[in-house]
């Protein structure tokens, strides 16, 4: 069997190493050290000579933009998917647009800074094309969820990153690798004939030989991934042929079917639970969703003000100002005066309804941890000023509470914008107003 061509393209994915870069058993490597070897680079003919090209996130970006050589690959890349050809971005500590309020279908991204990624940085460049969001963390992602275990060599070992994914508009993926509560860290998109992959690679150019090792082991997963893409059944071949098959088969639809149930069963709480993992700008958009979609209760947002929304009542008029606020370690005392700042701004009564949600103990390992209380110093205070805490584990608590009939919708909207301090619900969905009326 001939050897696969892979192409290593570009001194960001591996360093000072190229040249230490050799042919393996199955896959005939090739290295191109740009832009330091130029020449090697103008020798380059076309993608779709390679099944496999690796490249970094944004290769082109080196000291400074080579500019025209970027525009030339992302034409090659373009043709050697139709010809299906595997291009592998990875991805470690990426710069990405800031946040711009204004801009909810460009997915709250910054439009002038994506101006300026897609000029420096070819991985977010068809990022964008797929409306495919990238996110940035402080610290990398250490802890994400192998799906694909083909490639746990490769990952449980140089598996991280700063970066994940979320998609918008019509953007979506075909195959997750590697997750984190369901945000893509590592993914696969088909396009024509071939596909884009993305994936975390944490390299450390000091360690040669583990550097070395790396690369090795990703290439080996690629190329295993694209032998198991292309030797799947084709749809038809999935029909039985033996006899013996058939009640086999009719056995197995029926138990899928069942699982299906379940699953379908299971995804409500998924979504719920979700909520209790987002942070900044993704809970600051699913929150009001969530509360609209899955409480029935209407929601009213203005990009204009400095509120995150506004819950309605039944008139339509507005009933309570929200905010959306997530933190670390416990709810601060800080995101209680924002609120009240608000309220302020839009000239409204001191006693007008303001609700704070809010997600604390982000980095918490179990749900013990984090399900910890707000202080009562700070419930007490937010209730001084005729303000609702209520952490997102009391909110999805609610909507439980709403699903298995234990309370109205009606009742839900009342006690919302008429209790204040914290709204406790336990993980029998007591509901306990605190402080305690006295």
């Amino acid at each position: 069997m001939s050897k696969h061509r892979v192409l290593l393209f570009g001194n960001k994915l591996f360093g000072p190493y190229g040249s230490l870069i050799h042919p393996q058993n199955n896959a005939a490597i090739e290295v191109i050290d740009f832009p330091n070897h130029y020449g090697d680079y103008a020798n380059l003919q076309r993608l779709t000579d390679y099944t496999l090209v690796v490249t970094d996130y944004s290769p082109f970006q080196y000291e400074k933009l080579h500019s025209e050589p970027q525009d030339v690959f992302d034409k090659l890349i373009t043709e050697a998917l139709d010809s299906g050809t595997t291009i592998c971005f990875v991805h470690y500590d990426e710069l990405i647009p800031g946040y711009d309020e204004h801009s909810p279908r460009n997915a709250y991204m910054n439009e002038a800074h994506c101006t300026q990624h897609r000029q420096t940085q070819l991985g977010f460049r068809i990022l964008n094309r797929l409306s495919i969001r990238p996110y940035r963390r402080d610290v990398p992602i250490l802890n994400a969820t192998i799906r694909r275990g083909v490639f746990q060599p490769f990952l449980s070992k140089w598996g991280a990153s700063h970066n994940f994914f979320t998609t918008y508009q019509d953007g979506k993926v075909d195959d997750i690798i590697v997750d984190l509560s369901d945000f893509p860290i590592g993914f696969t998109k088909e396009l024509s004939r071939g596909r884009i992959i993305f994936l975390p690679f944490q390299r450390d150019f000091n360690r040669e030989q583990d550097l070395l090792k790396g690369i090795y082991t990703l290439v080996d997963c690629l190329l295993t991934y694209i032998t198991k893409m292309q030797e799947a059944f084709p749809a038809w071949a999935t029909a039985p042929f033996f006899k013996d098959e058939q009640p086999l088969n009719k056995e197995l639809q029926r138990i899928e079917k069942e699982l299906q149930n379940k699953k379908d069963e299971l995804e409500p709480f998924a979504v719920a639970k979700q909520l209790l993992c987002q942070a900044e700008y993704i809970l600051e958009n699913t929150v009001p969703h969530f509360i609209q979609k899955h409480l029935g209760i209407k929601i009213e947002r203005e990009e204009r003000y400095a509120e995150d929304f506004w819950i309605l009542n039944d008139s339509g008029e507005r009933a309570a100002i929200c905010e959306v606020k997530s933190h670390v370690k416990g709810c601060k005392r800080g995101s209680i005066y924002t609120i009240f700042n608000h309220r302020e701004t839009n000239n409204l009564d001191k006693v007008f309804p303001a609700i704070l949600f809010v997600n604390q103990h982000m980095q918490a390992a179990s749900w013990a941890a984090k399900d910890l209380p707000i202080n009562k110093q700070d419930y007490q205070a937010a209730a001084k000023d005729n303000i609702l805490v209520l952490r997102i584990e009391d909110l999805v608590r609610l909507w439980s509470a709403i699903t298995n009939g234990s309370i109205s919708r009606d009742y839900l909207l009342n006690v919302l914008t008429t209790s204040r301090g914290w709204l406790k619900v336990d993980s029998s969905l007591r509901i306990t107003p605190l402080p305690k009326p006295s």
